[in-house]
């Protein structure tokens, strides 16, 4: 759990609150993919007031392992984005849309961020994790990474609705 304790900012004792966490997680599944994180991942924000309204910003630092999708060499990434939201009291959200995206509620003067965390990380990772922008993959006949080399494979790409043109001409 990452508790953040709400009682001093919401009784105006202090005008923000800044929190600097850490969520221990080993892993986590997105689409399909194991993502192993290296380390901690830390969460650095503040809650603030602007017009009456109650808001938390952020940053979420994190360091994961996983598998390239063109070439399946293990690499490591690091990525650091941004959380944020208006906080409101779950008892108040009768008042509010239940749609809104940005809201980030709380109860009991506590506000548990570990939920909002990892959707926050699961949100930031790529949708196809490559080692690098420029992987060529393995070759689709002998398996070969190419990013080591190339093979003496030949491959011929032939549109298969073509192929019977490419016949008539041989």
């Amino acid at each position: 759990m990452m508790n953040i304790d709400l009682s001093r900012f919401l009784d105006q004792t202090t005008a923000s609150l800044h929190f600097d966490e850490t969520l221990e997680l080993d892993s986590i599944e997105v689409n399909g993919r194991k993502i192993i994180f290296t380390e901690s991942i830390n969460v650095v924000g503040d809650i603030y007031k602007v017009e009456g309204s109650d808001y938390l910003s952020g940053k979420v630092h994190f360091k994961y392992i996983e598998n390239c999708a063109r070439c399946l060499k293990e690499f490591t990434q690091e990525v650091s984005t941004v959380l944020s939201g208006k906080l409101i009291e779950k008892s108040q959200t009768k008042d509010f849309d239940d749609e809104d995206e940005d809201a980030i509620y709380y109860e009991d003067s506590s506000i548990d961020l570990r939920d909002l965390v990892i959707n926050t990380i699961i949100l930031s990772i790529p949708m196809k994790g490559l080692c690098s922008e420029d992987c060529k993959g393995l070759c689709s006949k002998c398996g070969k990474n190419l990013n080591e080399g190339n093979c003496d494979c030949v491959i011929e790409d032939v549109d298969p609705r073509l192929a019977k043109l490419k016949e008539f001409f041989k």
